[in-house]
């Protein structure tokens, strides 16, 4: 993963206006995630808050999990005057590479709006083949 922790100096005074953390702070809306190796196990746990169950897909291909959430809502109320609204849509999409993993016992949790993905580390081979050199 690779993040651009670079800031772009203002070129205008309005830039500088409307770039400034003090009239605009910049909060870290997006997902959190742990990835950690527990025992003979890796586990990446990461915070979807407002998802539901059957909104996450997770996949393992190639040696690279996959985790995407994606949350619609749908439901609009008459009653209801919004002055502002963020939460209609939301969507995660993480990607993290791994060795070595016992792809049929992978397994997941998710409760309390925490998504638990526990991958196996396959056993190392002790068959040695040895290659004739000639």
């Amino acid at each position: 993963m690779r993040y651009n922790i670079a800031k772009r100096t203002p070129t205008t005074l309005l830039d500088d206006f409307f770039n400034d953390d003090f009239f605009f702070p910049r909060v870290n809306y997006g997902s959190q995630i742990d990835v950690y190796q527990e025992n003979n196990k890796y586990v990446v746990e990461v915070d979807l808050p407002g998802f539901k169950r059957d909104e996450i897909d997770i996949q393992f291909n190639n040696d690279v999990l996959t985790i995407k959430a994606d949350h619609k809502e749908e439901e609009v109320s008459e009653n209801k005057k919004y002055y502002y609204r963020s939460r209609k849509y939301n969507s995660f999409m993480r990607q993290i590479r791994f060795n070595g993993i016992d792809t049929g016992l992978i397994g997941a949790q998710f409760a309390e709006g925490v998504l638990k993905v526990e991958l196996p580390i396959k056993e190392a081979s002790e068959v040695v083949n040895r290659i004739e050199v000639k």
